[in-house]
Parts: structure tokens; C-alpha cells; sequence
């Protein structure tokens, strides 16, 4: 008798009923329903063009699996698939045009691990850890760090630490807001002196006990003050939500969160009525502007300090080309800003903080005392796509200066300054996959010894201190980045750098030169493209595509509420959706400039607004583009109250 209840449901290649395919011994459930009813079509249901097309149920995983016939057919059908999208793919910050990494297929039959500190090569032996070493070298001296990192040395603190992710900037950005939270709270890792008794407990218990052990230890004064070891974090507006996540796993307290709970329309910034905002503001996005999508550092300034009145340590995330604008905060301007706050607020460039630690000596319980000296503040840089390239354009600058020439994508205009050469810069962060190009993420993390919250020199079965946030990592990625810096030299790396940003240029020039035709052919129809770009961005921000071009070009969109001042003087502010491309070396590579700025002329052919549609249908809604305008009701706007200590 067979002990699953009837389930007809068909499932898999051959669409038989998922009872008649389970095995009478397996004790699994199955579907309510078919999932091709239920998930997303690819491509999607409105676009029209004919496009490699997936048939769902050549991937269902049936009890038996797949027979070879089977998986040949669902194979092909993905490969025509990916090849597709993947010569075509502008809106978003990964490259596209890799070559050359199948020479190391060898290493899919074996499995690497740089599981530990990369500086402690351990026992696991499968690794790439001497790889990992010289490409974090490289980074260093990118990054303008003091380098080699050298553990054994007392006196090398503020040399570099950090290794090779994973995943791609959100680990390290999860890995940063972990090291501030603990670093600013006054945690301290050391040796627990009470481990051999802690250990002999276990034994009497008949349990094993690793041979070290460490502990947590706080300040002596943990409790008295309430502020002073809760650190408040800040980051723009146009911060990536990876960010906004991180905040939320590290239980770490947001100004906006700490504010609505304890300072209620207290907020001081101007024109906020005292409400306080979810993050600090940005500039808006103008033609030309260099500050355009950057964080308000006169903005930020006035949050950090009402905080610091009441002895908040402060945790700074700052962006070098954020996710949707490709905007660059001004860096030196907060570095400024901190050195200024420091001289009214000294303690936020140094603090001293006292741990006292129990100690078993002849019998006697023993109280010792540690001293360290720390900042009040950490400040750490999102460089997810910036951090990679920036280098080479600051290159490129002083290279063309020694030799007396101009060049023409970086004339006139400051390549933004992000690094260690920078005396607030704590931490940096970013992915390979993005302008580097790779076929999975992977990034840097980076910090200076000093501000490492490593554990003692613990070995443990891998032989090697646990310093990194996901333990085993991939060996894998530091062969990818060592391999591409490798056969890529400064002056190569200068050249790609400067060309990005040309194409980034280049596509909104033509997207110019476009409005301005179609504003010709149609003078009655108020043709605006709505076209944005942050100076030195690898972003373009326009108008949304039809779904045609959208999916075939994988061109990424977002809805974003804009204020604007009608002829009646009247604020005014409408739904807006944007569609967006990023400048990767493929889209030069591969010629998409004039493939996609082509084909959105062909499609205006009978009208714009083929190209550029007034509404689409999303999930049974018909969505307008623009929404309706609306009047922006300001309530009356009241001063902020004063804040007390």
C-alpha cells in the first residue's frame, strides 16, 4: 500500500502525474499545483519580439530525474537562452565581456577553500590563499594603503587586512557595518583566561573541549552611559539597500530610527519640520553638476552633530558610484567635516576605553586592566563599482599632466578621491564582477590592521583564525582577479577606464541628439526623454523603453516620484519610470550603444511613444508614465524643536 495520498498533478518533461513518478518508499510531498501556472514566463507575457523562449516543464526536477534525451533538450534550450541575454545586457553594473577563464575548468573537479584568514595558509591545503595575497597586494597599493600586511609585527598597525568575498559588496558591506557595531561599542576579543577551567568543567562533565578559547570582554563603564557605546549609523538616500539590510541584520540603530523613538520632531536639518527623514539627503540629479546624486555632506553634518551632543559614536557609509545614479560622495568634503567636529568633539578621533578582566592567579581571583585607544566614529566606502576604476581615471589625470596632453573624457572635471590616503577611510569595499567582469560576484574587503576585530591567534581544526564573515570562501575569485591584473597592466587597465567612461558619454550624447530629432518631428507632443547623468557616471538615466527593447536589451527601470515647478509656480511632483544603462566595457565591446540608440529610433518611426510608451500592464494594473501630476502638500512646516542632552 502506497503511504503518499493521491496526487495528480502532472510534473516534469513528460507532464505525468506526480503520484504515478513517486517511488511507494519515498515520503516526500508533492505540488498543489503546476508551477508553470505560477511562476514568471521567460521571456515575459507582454513582450511581443520573438525571443529564445524557456518551456518551464523541460526543467521541472522529476523523483527519477531527467533521462539523457531529456537533459539534452533542456540544456540546449538554456544555452540559446543565456546567449541571447548575454551580448545584449546594459542595465546593470556587471561586464560582460570575459574571455579566457575556461583554462581553469580543471579546478571544477576539485574542491578549493580558503576557508580562514588569508594570511595563515592552515591545514586545509586546497586553497589559493598565496594567490589571494598578492591580489590583495595589488589592491593596496590601488587603494593607497601601507603594504604587505605583516601579523607578526607589533608595530605595522596601520598597514591594510582583508580578503577576497565571495559574494560580491554586500558582504563587505555587511562585514564593515559588523566590525563598526563592535568596534564602537568598545567589544575587545581576547584570550579567555578562564579557558583551561572552563575546559576542565567539560571534562568532568565526559564532554570534549577544544583546546583555546575567546571571549568577548566590554568597557567598565558599558552600562553607565547608555549612548556612549551605541553607535548611530548614516547613509544617503542613493545607498544601496544592501546597506539598508546590513543595518537591519548588525542590529545596528539607524539616525532616523534612533530619532522617531527618542527625539521626536527634533530633527534639525532646514525644511524637514522636524520630521525626521529614512536617510540623509542627496542632490538631485543635475546636467553637468558634480555633486549630482551625492550625498549633502552640510546635510549629514548637521545629523552627525546632534547626535554627537549626546555622545553617540557614528558609523558613516559612503558611496562611490551608487547603484541607480552612479554618483560619487564627496569623500575628502566628510573627511573634512569629521576633522572639524573633531576639534568641538575630541573624543571622535580618539577615546580611551578600559576593559578590567577576572584572572585565576595562585588561587586568587585577580582583576586586570587593558587600555585601548579607539575613534568614535567609523566611516566606510561602498565602492561596489568606483573603488575598481577610479584609480585608473586619478591615473590617467597625472599621467596626461606629466606628459602635457588632455584627456578629452576627464577634461575639466575631478576625479573623485575615495582611499586610505584619506585619514577617515576605515574600510572600503568592492565587487569583481562589476567593472572588472567575472563569471560569478566576488569583491574586496579592505581595512587597516588596526581597526580589526580579529581573534587571537586561534588555530582550530582548519589552522587558521576564522577572521572573515562567511568562513569558507570561494578559491576560485582570487584567481579570476589575479588573472585579469595579470595580463592587465596600469596603462591597460587607464585605457579601459577611459573608454567607459566615453561610451557612458557617448550614449548620452546620442540620446541627446535623438530628442532633439524627435522634438523636430513632433513640436506638438512635448517630447522629453527625461535624460540624467551624474558627472563621470558609467550611469544613464532616461526615459522607460517599450518592453520589447527592455527585455531584449535587459535594460533595468525604477519608479521615482519628481518634484517640479510648473508655469503657475506651483510644486508640483508625478510618478516617473526610468529606464537605465550601465557602461561596462561590454557595452563598447559589443557595440550597444548604437545597436539600442538604433533601435529605439527605428521604433519612434511611427510615433515616440512606440519607443516610449504612456502605460503598460504590471501584475493587472495599467501603470502611467508619467502618473498624474500632483500638488505636493507641504504641511505647514514648524521649527525644530531644541534638543536636549
Amino acid at each position: 500500500m502506497k503511504n503518499k495520498s493521491k496526487n495528480s498533478i502532472p510534473y516534469g518533461p513528460k507532464q505525468l502525474s506526480w503520484e504515478e513518478q513517486t517511488p511507494d518508499w519515498a515520503s516526500v510531498t508533492g505540488p498543489h499545483e503546476n508551477p508553470i501556472g505560477i511562476y514568471d514566463a521567460v521571456p515575459p507575457r507582454d513582450v511581443k519580439e520573438k525571443f529564445p523562449k524557456i518551456d518551464y516543464k523541460k526543467f521541472e526536477l522529476p523523483p527519477e530525474g531527467l533521462s539523457k534525451k531529456e537533459y539534452k533538450e533542456a540544456m540546449s534550450d538554456f544555452k540559446k537562452f543565456i546567449k541571447d541575454k548575454h551580448r545584449k545586457f546594459t542595465g546593470y553594473q556587471t561586464n560582460e565581456y570575459l574571455n579566457g577563464n575556461t583554462e581553469f575548468s580543471y579546478l571544477l573537479n576539485i574542491h578549493t577553500n580558503n576557508v580562514g584568514d588569508p594570511y595563515t595558509t592552515g591545514i586545509f591545503s586546497l586553497n589559493t590563499k598565496f594567490v589571494e595575497r598578492a591580489v590583495l597586494d595589488y589592491f593596496a597599493a590601488l587603494w593607497r594603503a601601507e603594504w604587505p600586511f605583516n601579523g607578526k609585527s607589533k608595530e605595522d598597525i596601520d598597514y591594510y587586512w582583508g580578503y577576497v568575498m565571495s559574494m560580491g559588496s554586500t558582504e563587505g558591506n555587511m562585514y564593515a557595518l559588523y566590525n563598526a557595531r563592535e568596534y564602537l561599542s568598545g567589544g575587545k576579543l581576547i584570550t579567555d583566561p578562564d579557558h583551561k577551567e572552563k575546559a576542565l568543567a567539560k571534562l568532568r562533565r565526559k564532554k570534549m573541549s577544544l583546546e583555546k578559547s575567546v571571549k568577548m570582554v566590554h568597557p567598565v563603564d558599558y552600562h553607565k552611559n547608555p549612548n556612549k557605546y551605541k553607535p548611530i549609523a548614516f547613509y544617503s538616500e542613493d545607498t544601496h539597500y544592501s546597506v539598508i539590510k546590513g543595518v537591519s541584520l548588525c542590529a545596528v540603530t539607524s539616525f532616523s530610527e534612533a530619532g522617531r523613538e527618542h527625539y521626536k520632531e527634533q530633527c534639525p536639518l532646514q525644511g524637514f519640520g522636524g520630521e525626521w527623514p529614512d536617510e540623509v539627503p542627496s542632490h538631485n540629479i543635475i546636467h553637468k553638476d558634480p555633486l549630482s546624486g551625492s550625498i549633502k555632506v552640510d546635510d549629514l553634518e548637521v545629523l552627525v552633530e546632534f547626535f554627537l551632543k549626546k555622545e553617540h559614536p557614528i558609523i558613516i557609509v559612503l558611496n562611490q558610484g551608487s547603484t541607480w545614479k552612479g554618483a560619487y560622495d564627496d569623500v575628502p568634503a566628510v573627511n573634512e567635516m569629521l576633522k572639524k567636529l573633531g576639534k568641538k568633539y575630541p573624543w571622535l578621533w580618539e577615546r580611551e576605553v578600559e576593559y578590567h578582566v577576572q584572572e585565576h592567579v595562585d588561587g586568587k581571583v585577580k582583576t586586570r586592566k587593558i587600555l585601548d585607544k579607539r575613534r568614535g566614529f567609523w566611516l566606510h566606502i561602498d565602492g561596489a563599482l568606483g573603488a575598481s576604476y577610479l584609480p585608473f581615471l586619478r591615473m590617467a589625470k597625472e599621467k596626461a599632466k606629466l606628459e602635457n596632453k588632455v584627456v578629452k573624457a576627464l577634461k575639466d572635471k575631478k576625479v573623485p578621491e575615495f582611499d586610505f590616503s584619506i585619514d577617515a577611510v576605515m574600510s572600503i569595499v568592492c565587487s569583481m564582477h562589476k567593472w572588472i567582469g567575472a563569471p560569478w560576484p566576488g569583491g574586496i574587503y579592505m581595512t587597516r590592521r588596526k581597526y580589526q576585530l580579529s581573534p587571537p591567534d586561534t588555530a582550530g581544526y582548519i589552522g587558521s583564525p576564522d577572521t572573515t564573515l562567511g568562513g569558507s570562501r570561494n578559491a576560485f575569485s582570487p584567481l579570476l582577479f589575479w588573472k585579469y591584473f595579470a595580463k592587465n597592466g596600469y596603462k591597460k587597465n587607464i585605457k579601459r577606464a577611459i573608454q567607459t567612461e566615453t561610451v557612458a558619454a557617448k550614449f548620452e550624447s546620442e540620446l541627446r541628439k535623438l530628442e532633439t530629432e524627435l522634438k523636430k518631428r513632433f513640436p506638438n507632443e512635448n517630447v522629453d526623454l527625461w535624460i540624467q547623468r551624474s558627472e563621470l557616471s558609467l550611469a544613464v538615466l532616461f526615459r522607460k523603453v517599450n518592453a520589447d527593447i527592455t527585455y531584449k536589451y535587459t535594460v533595468d527601470s525604477e519608479r521615482i516620484t519628481v518634484p517640479f515647478e510648473g508655469e503657475d509656480g506651483i510644486l508640483y511632483s508625478e510618478d516617473r519610470t526610468y529606464s537605465h544603462i550601465y557602461s561596462m566595457t561590454s557595452l563598447g565591446q559589443y557595440d550597444l550603444v548604437n545597436k539600442l540608440v538604433g533601435e529605439i529610433r527605428a521604433a519612434c518611426k511611427d510615433g515616440w511613444k512606440n519607443a516610449f510608451p504612456d502605460q503598460w500592464i504590471e501584475d493587472n494594473t495599467v501603470i502611467d508614465n508619467p502618473g498624474p501630476k500632483e500638488t505636493v502638500a507641504f504641511k505647514e512646516l514648524k521649527p525644530a524643536k531644541k534638543s536636549t542632552k
